[in-house]
């Protein structure tokens, strides 16, 4: 397995259990410097459904916080860990 592999998996895994990820915790959970790239696979080649927002920063700049649509897991029948 390689990094970028890696760093699919662990995003992957944090997102089906039920959390949000930032480009700033992906930085800090697994090196993932393009967590936009790692959403566009799983959207696309994994085809999760997974949502966006982009909340301002305290400076005004906005940024992207991901999540898995919770419709995914009432149909897969699981209960992820809450949204932290």
């Amino acid at each position: 397995m390689n990094r970028q592999e890696s760093q699919l998996a662990i995003i992957r895994q944090h997102l089906l259990n039920g959390h949000t990820i930032t480009p700033i915790e992906a930085l800090n959970m697994c090196g993932c410097f393009r967590l936009s790239a790692i959403i566009y696979t799983l959207r696309h080649d994994e085809e999760l459904p997974i949502m966006m927002e982009q909340p301002e920063a305290k400076g005004g700049k906005p940024y992207a916080r991901y999540w898995i649509d919770k419709a995914y897991f009432q149909k897969q029948q699981t209960i992820p860990f809450p949204k932290q």
